[in-house]
């Protein structure tokens, strides 16, 4: 069963976010996402996972308030598992 890491990145300031989530990726297991929980959408974060072979999807949960799930891209059940999670979170 896939797994999903939690860390928080919201009262961090540039560039530390985007520092820790390459941190947290470089050290999730093969069978795991990554849910990071962001004051912003992280759009120069976004073109760096395309670019490494990330996938991510990001929901917006309130003002100033995102939940961005990442994982590797060839990972199919990751994929679903993590669309699954983001919309469980916003039906919540």
């Amino acid at each position: 069963m896939p797994q999903l890491v939690h860390i928080d990145v919201s009262e961090l300031e540039p560039p530390e976010p985007m520092a820790t989530v390459l941190k947290s990726l470089q050290q999730l297991e093969s069978d795991a996402a990554l849910r990071v929980y962001h004051r912003r959408q992280p759009f120069p974060l976004f073109k760096l996972l395309d670019e490494m072979g990330y996938a991510y999807h990001c929901i917006e949960l309130n003002y100033s308030e995102f939940a961005i799930y990442i994982w590797l891209k060839n990972e199919e059940s990751l994929h679903d598992f993590c669309y699954q999670a983001a919309n469980q979170e916003l039906a919540s």
